[in-house]
């Protein structure tokens, strides 16, 4: 919190009323005692009205503006406002009368001017609000401070829940394809299914537990990719052909978790499940001039003359385009490739010096016066 939010929570309002109301003091007495070189009169003249001030100051803050102005009632507000313009005119002439021109102006003309005159209470109100409309700025700009924040806020804890519900489709989606591979092998008695089951529980911890939060180490999902691609390749045998590289140090980088695996899978679920002879993946991971280049390359089934939508509709790729959104605005690219022969995606993400994955996505009201 900074030290203006803190000076703007309510804990400390009595603090800001009490100073506000001071530098209006001095501010006033300089001013009146500088035109008469008399400071101490110019001080009797501020205290002697202060109690109009300061009951006008907080009845329209406290009655006027709320009431009135914030539920857009203009034609009461203009009504009161013209009433207690005149009403505070005459009070603070009155308080003149009774404290300042006893003892400053003794030889006052009360016949030419009455204390009935509606001039002069107009010509007093005049100096009264000029009190109100300072205080009526600082309550107004406040308030608009406040209900900024607080839609930021807002966005920001709809932002986050937005991203929890979309990682947490991503969980199952995995592990029913997973799931699939390990029925698949077990049907065929294979003696690869014990290695199976200890990638899978490998997986399931990552998604489980190592993703419940925001940012992860580059190389943690780096392991997982390739923990994803030797589990098919359990299933899909000698007819798959996968290559794998990174170029850079993953050491150091972070990135929110299961942002590139949805990719990975995909290619798999597309590219391979429905090819029945040889099939290739390519995929290259590179950290360079400050951005971090994902590339998912694969070879498509023959006669398969499904649009570019039927590749990327799935819970997975749909999730994550979401969260690319959400996390990263316009400081990110994604392109598709839809070849005859091979489908592609390059994934470009801006990375930091420190080598932090940078984010672009990144609110209760109180009175002051």
């Amino acid at each position: 919190m900074t030290a203006i939010q803190k000076f703007l929570s309510p804990r400390y309002r009595l603090l800001s009323h009490l100073l506000f109301w001071a530098v209006y003091m001095v501010y006033a007495t300089l001013l009146y005692g500088s035109t008469r070189d008399d400071y101490w009169r110019g001080f009797v003249e501020v205290i002697s009205t202060l109690p109009v001030k300061i009951t006008a100051v907080y009845f329209t803050l406290y009655y006027l503006i709320p009431r009135f102005l914030y539920v857009r009632k203009y034609p009461g507000l203009i009504l009161i406002f013209i009433a207690s313009v005149i009403l505070f005119g005459y009070a603070d002439r009155i308080l003149m009368h009774e404290i300042y021109v006893p003892i400053y102006l003794k030889d006052y003309n009360y016949e030419k001017y009455p204390m009935t005159d509606l001039a002069k209470a107009i010509q007093r109100s005049s100096i009264v609000y000029l009190v109100v409309f300072a205080a009526s700025a600082i309550k107004l700009i406040k308030k608009n401070y406040q209900t900024e924040r607080f839609s930021q806020e807002l966005g920001k804890e709809k932002l986050d829940a937005e991203l929890k519900f979309l990682k947490g489709q991503i969980h199952p989606h995995f592990l029913f394809n997973t799931l699939n591979t390990l029925y698949a092998l077990t049907l065929q008695n294979s003696p690869k299914s014990s290695e199976v089951v200890l990638k899978l529980s490998h997986l399931l911890d990552y998604m489980l537990y190592d993703c419940n939060v925001e940012l992860i180490p580059l190389r943690k999902e780096v392991q997982q990719m390739q923990n994803l691609i030797e589990l098919e390749q359990f299933r899909y045998g000698n007819r798959l052909e996968v290559s794998f590289s990174v170029t850079g140090d993953v050491s150091i980088q972070q990135i929110p978790p299961l942002l590139m695996l949805p990719f990975v899978e995909n290619a798999f679920k597309h590219g391979v499940s429905k090819e029945v002879e040889e099939a290739f993946i390519s995929i290259d991971l590179t950290l360079k001039d400050q951005q971090l280049i994902l590339r998912v390359e694969n070879s498509k089934a023959e006669g398969d003359t499904k649009p570019e939508a039927e590749y990327t509709k799935g819970i997975g790729l749909k999730n994550v385009s979401r969260r690319l959104d959400l996390l990263y605005g316009d400081s990110y690219d994604l392109q598709v490739f839809d070849e005859e022969e091979t489908f592609m995606i390059v994934l470009k993400i801006p990375i930091n010096a420190k080598g932090n994955l940078v984010s672009e996505a990144t609110p209760a009201h109180s009175s002051l016066i």
